[in-house]
């Protein structure tokens, strides 16, 4: 996953995204600054949102992760077994990721695609990168949930092209929405 990250960050895909400039604030290239695995100790088979925020601010707060910025995503994957609870909620039952905030603080929730309904047919790696796309544009354009570019009717960019896919970087990444082509691109 880092080097799709790494790849992925300076691709056509975060270039499409330009359209959703506003005043003051531009899409550009990012990029990884880094990974790292971390090993809970938890006994629990879920673990909710609200958890994971508290866990993510105790991380940025000792060091454990870099301190964030206004330009920064934490991406957290829970391994496979770990159900993510949000809003009554469940992972691999009603969402295959999501995207959140807390105050300043910016992540997404990538659980493992271990079920028919967040592989849709992919491998599971295929199915990672996919997922890992359609939160990343989302975030980029809507990382308040809600308050970005949101479709009342559809959702956000990734929600309106949901299981379409097309390969960039020789990764399988979602298609997202365009305004300008009034289509899934």
């Amino acid at each position: 996953m880092n080097k799709f990250f790494g790849d992925i960050l300076v691709s056509p895909l975060i270039d499409q995204l330009s359209e959703y400039n506003v005043s003051g604030q531009t899409i550009g290239h990012g990029s990884l600054i880094g990974s790292k695995v971390i090993t809970t100790g938890v006994s629990s088979s879920s673990i909710s949102d609200s958890a994971v925020q508290k866990v993510l601010k105790n991380w940025i707060v000792s060091g454990t992760v870099p301190a964030n910025d206004s330009n920064t995503i934490y991406f957290i994957f829970l391994e496979s077994g770990i159900v993510s609870v949000m809003g009554g909620s469940r992972s691999c039952q009603n969402y295959c990721g999501y995207h959140n905030n807390s105050g300043n603080i910016y992540y997404a929730i990538m659980p493992y695609p271990g079920c028919a309904g967040c592989l849709g047919g992919l491998t599971v790696l295929d199915a990672m990168t996919a997922t890992s796309s359609h939160e990343l544009c989302e975030a980029i354009t809507d990382p308040v949930p809600g308050t970005g570019w949101h479709d009342d009717t559809h959702g956000e960019i990734g929600d309106i092209c949901a299981w379409q896919f097309k390969q960039i970087a020789g990764y399988t990444v979602q298609l997202e929405w365009s305004n300008n082509q009034n289509q899934c691109v």
